[in-house]
């Protein structure tokens, strides 16, 4: 598997606010250097389900969230890191649907 660079898709999708965690998903949109996100997140049982897609390039991603790895997919390529290895991004705007 293979780790791409944590710039790739940023990783600030992992401390989302209380409100993007409810059952019913939201679509949330996110921009970061100029490239747009838009993604749901749900909770199943303690993992936390991000998929989205960044809309410039229609890449789709799809990430699975614990409280000690991430998992999934960015495009074609897999994904597996650590939590810890994640450097959260400065404040960024996110909107959602609500």
């Amino acid at each position: 598997m293979k780790k791409l660079s944590l710039l790739a898709l940023p990783l600030t999708l992992l401390a989302l606010p209380a409100a993007a965690q409810t059952a019913q998903p939201e679509q949330v949109t996110f921009e970061h250097d100029g490239d747009r996100y838009v993604y749901t997140v749900k909770m199943v049982g303690d993992t936390k389900i991000i998929d989205g897609t960044e809309t410039r390039s229609g890449k789709r991603f799809n990430l699975r969230v614990s409280d000690k790895r991430v998992t999934g997919t960015v495009g074609d390529s897999e994904v597996r890191f650590k939590r810890s290895d994640v450097t959260p991004l400065a404040r960024t705007d996110m909107t959602s649907d609500r």
